[in-house]
């Protein structure tokens, strides 16, 4: 039975989710065992000049990718044109990047060691200026398995390299050309999968660059900034506080990060239920998705938030060592970005599932601002603790912001303030419970405690109910039972 495109968009969906999580769980692992082996110093300095090569990385897409997959997606007779004149056009980029993030180095004054880690990322940046332009054209005609496989073996890779090039004492340049052969293999890949008739480059296309660069402006302009109000306290910390702040700030803000990608696997269904309400104009069945998917990420998110910050005492040295004691200070702040993070997913996936993602962009620029403001600040004055404390707020910054733009499919903002008071309180209720009473315990037994105060407060404050949770219960009861038929296509 030939498989229909809603059922090929969930299963593509669903393997790249898949793949997804195993990169970030070897990810995660390989850097656990990574700064254990290296300590801060090293640490620091190679999360240095990643940071430094992810800020300037923009420059070799300016949202090209995302123009090509639409074009692709879209049968447009000119998807073919846009995908060669973006390669013509990262050709030139690509070099101005590298350019860019060796010369920031050279203003830095950052030293040999520096600048060599600097250049090897420099290769892993212009590799995946190309790969993702590549894995683009399949994601345009719904092939993700490719992608899926070439990401999750990249970072294997990638894993592999780092562990042997810390335990080898090769220092950051080592775990430099690690990430590079990561992203080399995946350029090898995406070459081999990709439609192969497109890779010739015509001498005249007949397409301009003026019209590509208008069409790719909104999402470069997004991608500049997510980049600068993610990496920008990495920069400042170095110039300010040196590599070994960097290093103890590091692992708080890996710890903390890897938490999106929960809700960005339910954000993967979350945008086609809200764009078809829109299309549609179901103005109530938007309404519903959205507070129930605003509900239920917040419901996800305080207990991280509050387990994570009311745990880092206890979580840092047992995933990093006593050596990096200093991060927790960090590591005790930070987390309360993840609660707007987490609910900021639904109400980004409202506004570019309803043509608003000019909103987005808007408050995407505006939390750039301001956390490059506030990182300017008081990294000086608090070096890590600064940088985490610049974070909560500029993150809590852009989901009022998005509240703001989104209180009117809400029935009015109170309605999301009302979910947002209900999860700081039950947030608030389980970061006292991991203090004052987890402390007792042992850290597994601990965390075990507090989830399931965390569980109780989301039923009390009615962020979770019981009809949220039965319908999942028979579904899992009929399938263990034997009572759901299974057809296979």
């Amino acid at each position: 039975m030939a498989m229909s495109l809603g059922q090929k968009i969930a299963k593509n969906a669903l393997l790249l989710m898949a793949a997804t999580t195993g990169q970030k769980l070897v990810a995660f692992l390989a850097f656990t065992i990574v700064v254990r082996l290296t300590g801060p110093q090293v640490t620091g300095a190679y999360f240095y000049a990643v940071s430094v090569t992810s800020v300037f990385v923009t420059l070799s897409d300016l949202g090209m990718t995302p123009v090509v997959i639409r074009a692709i997606a879209g049968a447009d007779e000119s998807s073919e044109k846009l995908f060669q004149l973006a390669i013509r056009a990262k050709m030139i980029l690509v070099p101005i990047a590298i350019l860019a993030s060796l010369g920031y180095g050279v203003a830095m004054h950052e030293s040999p060691e520096i600048m060599a880690a600097i250049a090897v990322c420099c290769v892993a940046m212009g590799a995946d200026a190309f790969h993702l332009l590549l894995y683009g054209t399949l994601r345009g005609r719904q092939d993700l398995k490719p992608e899926a496989i070439g990401m999750f073996v990249g970072q294997c890779l990638t894993a592999t390299g780092a562990i042997t090039a810390a335990a080898l004492g090769y220092g950051p340049i080592g775990l430099a050309a690690a990430l590079a052969v990561g992203s080399l293999w995946n350029v090898f890949w995406a070459l081999r999968r990709a439609k192969p008739s497109w890779l010739p480059l015509t001498a005249n296309l007949g397409v301009s660059f003026r019209h590509l660069a208008y069409q790719a402006m909104p999402f470069a302009i997004a991608g500049i900034s997510v980049k600068v109000y993610s990496y920008v306290d990495s920069l400042m910390l170095n110039a300010f506080k040196g590599q070994t702040a960097v290093g103890y700030y590091a692992v708080a803000y890996k710890l903390t990060y890897a938490m999106q990608f929960l809700p960005l696997t339910f954000t993967a269904a979350l945008y086609p239920a809200l764009s078809e309400a829109y299309a549609k104009k179901e103005h109530d069945t938007l309404r519903k998705v959205f507070m129930g998917s605003l509900r239920l990420l917040a419901a996800v998110g305080f207990p991280i938030t509050a387990g994570l910050s009311a745990l880092a005492p206890r979580v840092i040295p047992f995933f990093y060592g006593a050596k990096f004691a200093a991060s927790i200070p960090a590591m005790s702040v930070l987390p309360w970005v993840l609660l707007p993070i987490f609910m900021d997913f639904a109400i980004g996936s409202l506004l570019n599932g309803s043509n608003r993602a000019h909103l987005k962009t808007t408050a995407m620029v505006a939390t750039m601002l301001m956390n490059t403001i506030l990182n300017a600040i008081l990294v000086p004055l608090y070096g890590p603790v600064g940088a985490a404390w610049a974070g909560v707020f500029s993150f809590w910054f852009l989901l009022f912001i998005g509240m703001v733009f989104t209180a009117r499919d809400a029935g009015g903002i109170w309605n999301i303030i009302w979910i947002l008071l209900r999860a700081l309180f039950a947030a608030a209720m389980s970061w006292l419970a991991w203090v004052y009473v987890g402390t007792a315990m042992p850290l597994i037994m601990a965390a075990i405690f507090g989830g399931a105060v965390a569980v109780a407060m989301a039923f009390l404050v009615k962020l979770v109910t019981v009809q949220d949770v039965v319908p999942i219960w028979r579904k899992l009861r009929n399938r263990f039972s034997g009572g759901e038929i299974i057809h296979e296509s």
